[in-house]
């Protein structure tokens, strides 16, 4: 009798124990929780050969940001994965091709592959996550489809309600998003897709106190080793802001966010934390550009358009001419070969990053407008890349063209009446002869 994984689908393993560790991974891997790279870690110890335990951990690296680390496990699973079942010769290619810098390629590969086998989660959850499609420009559209199409094929199964949930919350369908979010809770207590669905919730409703208070709660049972605990420290952080409350913003970033082991989340949400700061012109002591600039370094990789985007923020705000030239060319180099994004959006963007911070605010602006409804297709949530939109607001303020910050900020607040963009219109009201109305 062959040995099958939570989802009924068969492991090419004769080891119970293996697959016992594997399917601990798994789970711990769908709901960020800690130990994920421990558990394939001991399925591979238990067996060698079982090629999905080495996929499991090139899944895992990936997350982390380790891109070296995860082209080695895949290398590791290709030997015995030719002697494994077609599903899992499958799931290994598509990995194959995300670990070497073909994403398109890879999601490609796994959108063929589950419309045979729509219960090989792990690829699932890659394929949905809300880097995993960048490049798309109906890319929430695209997503609620690839997952909504699966429901059938999971039922009531908590990591696919917190999955679903996600696709909701980037559409504006917030309480299908909560209450599905909260489904998952109920059943899997511990899965950190579900309380970040909730928060994302909360901020795009406005509700930052009460994001406060959910999350502040549920990180309290949450392991900091965990490798989304950085990510949930930054909406919190977030939220801190919202509230007006930089200093405390700033605290949550030294304790949860810079000493995270998840090296590619510090830099991502450290950069995208410290630039709001910049953008809001707060003073809460020396901020560490300088060792975001570092950890940049270390978790760039060709084709991971969201860390770019990130890593100039970095690299721009430490003065680091070099590393730019260097992530300018290697977007030139990606966009030579027919990437969808890396020429046409993301250059825009990191120009536009370093044209800001040498306070060529013209300048910039004629780079971040050049993209302006384009932007999401870096990747990411709309929490993390509206901070391009944020930006575009200061330029203009700085430049005195109070009625294009507001104009842009009219069309910002007709979805949610941010405190930050409120506090922008005021500014853009006290300056400009043209009455700027705020919302309701």
């Amino acid at each position: 009798m062959s040995i099958t994984d939570r989802y009924g689908l068969p492991l090419s393993t004769s080891s119970a124990i293996a697959a016992e560790h594997y399917q601990s991974g798994t789970d711990r891997l769908l709901s960020y929780g800690f130990g994920a790279d421990q558990s394939f870690a001991a399925a591979v110890a238990a067996d060698g050969e079982f090629a999905l335990a080495h996929a499991g951990r090139a899944l895992f690296a990936l997350f982390q940001g380790d891109g070296a680390a995860a082209k080695a496990a895949i290398e590791r699973a290709r030997g015995p994965v030719a002697r494994a079942t077609r599903r899992e010769r499958q799931h290994v290619e598509a990995l194959a091709a995300i670990a070497g810098g073909e994403a398109a390629r890879g999601l490609g590969l796994i959108e063929e592959h589950v419309r045979e086998f729509p219960r090989d989660a792990l690829l699932v959850h890659q394929a949905g996550s809300a880097i995993g499609l960048g490049g798309r420009a109906d890319r929430e559209e695209h997503r609620v489809a690839f997952v909504e199409r699966l429901a059938p094929a999971y039922g009531d199964d908590w990591w696919f309600q917190s999955a679903l949930a996600f696709t909701y919350l980037e559409v504006g369908r917030y309480e299908e998003s909560r209450r599905l979010s909260e489904r998952s809770l109920a059943q899997y207590p511990g899965n950190a897709n579900a309380s970040h669905n909730i928060a994302h919730v909360c901020y795009e409703t406005v509700d930052n106190e009460g994001g406060i208070a959910m999350l502040s709660h549920w990180l309290d049972d949450y392991d900091r080793r965990a490798p989304f605990y950085c990510h949930l420290a930054w909406h919190l952080a977030l939220f801190e802001l919202q509230c007006g409350r930089p200093a405390r913003a700033f605290a949550i970033h030294e304790r949860d966010i810079a000493t995270s082991a998840n090296a590619r989340l510090a830099m991502i949400d450290g950069s995208a934390l410290l630039w709001r700061f910049e953008l809001d012109g707060v003073k809460v002591g020396p901020l560490p550009w300088r060792t975001l600039a570092g950890l940049a370094a270390r978790v760039t990789r060709p084709g991971f358009i969201f860390g770019d985007i990130h890593a100039a923020l970095a690299y721009a705000s430490v003065g680091d001419d070099g590393a730019l030239t260097a992530l300018i060319e290697g977007l030139k180099a990606l966009d030579a070969t027919g990437h969808p994004i890396a020429g046409t959006v993301a250059l825009p963007l990191v120009r536009g990053v370093a044209a800001y911070v040498a306070g060529d605010y013209a300048g910039a602006l004629a780079h971040f407008e050049s993209v302006d409804g384009q932007i999401h297709r870096v990747g990411g949530s709309h929490a993390q890349w509206e901070l391009f939109e944020e930006t575009m607001v200061v330029c203009h303020l700085r430049l005195g063209r109070h009625d294009d910050a507001a104009r842009l900020l009219r069309r910002r607040l007709a979805s949610r009446p941010s405190p930050r963009d409120l506090a922008w219109v005021g500014q853009a009201s006290s300056a400009s002869p043209s009455p700027v109305p705020r919302q309701p």
